[in-house]
């Protein structure tokens, strides 16, 4: 039972942060939400910064989980990269609310815990890229740890583009054709 109204109020700061801006979100807002009292929340979560390093942590997982699955496979460096960023772009349509959270737009100077995870994502999963990019560094038109910051900062920016949509210009659409820009700015022919 625990475990179930823990998943439902995860699952509704998710949704609370499609909808709108964190900042406005209370714990009133998020009990509401997720027809459970605030008294509850507050039993499952020591605070609400709690609530939201928790669901950071479980897209966090999620996201190097998959890119320690991609970096075992026998494919090229290239492919490696190219599914890892897929499977970011599809991961981020699927959780909008993860995309908030990565922009650090919904966390306040609260939530200086957060704020840090995902400053320390973004440097994790640069490091993961350059890794994939140091595998065959003869291909490459930079130096690999050049070449993994433009990946990323591609990505931020792909998250700061679908949130300045609303969500409504999904990254998929055009996810092909950034990829077909980043080979040509990273690989040799």
């Amino acid at each position: 039972m625990k475990g179930d109204r823990k998943t439902i109020i995860l699952q509704s700061l998710a949704g609370l942060l499609e909808e709108r801006n964190l900042s406005k979100v209370t714990t009133a807002v998020l009990a509401k939400k997720s027809n459970i009292t605030e008294a509850a929340i507050y039993r499952h979560f020591p605070s609400k910064r709690s609530i939201f390093s928790e669901l950071f942590n479980f897209c966090d997982d999620a996201i190097f989980s998959k890119c320690a699955e991609i970096k075992k496979t026998d494919l090229s460096s290239e492919e490696k990269l190219k599914n890892i960023f897929l499977f970011f772009i599809i991961f981020l349509e699927k959780n909008k609310g993860f995309a908030r959270i990565l922009s650090r737009e919904a966390l306040s100077s609260e939530e200086q815990n957060v704020v840090d995870a995902v400053n320390q994502f973004y440097e994790r999963l640069e490091l993961n890229i350059k890794q994939i990019l140091a595998e065959s560094p003869k291909k490459l038109l930079a130096q690999p740890g050049i070449s993994a910051q433009l990946v990323v900062m591609s990505i931020e920016g792909v998250v700061s583009r679908y949130i300045r949509s609303k969500f409504k210009e999904a990254p998929s659409t055009y996810s092909e054709n950034i990829w077909t820009l980043l080979v040509l700015a990273t690989f040799k022919d």
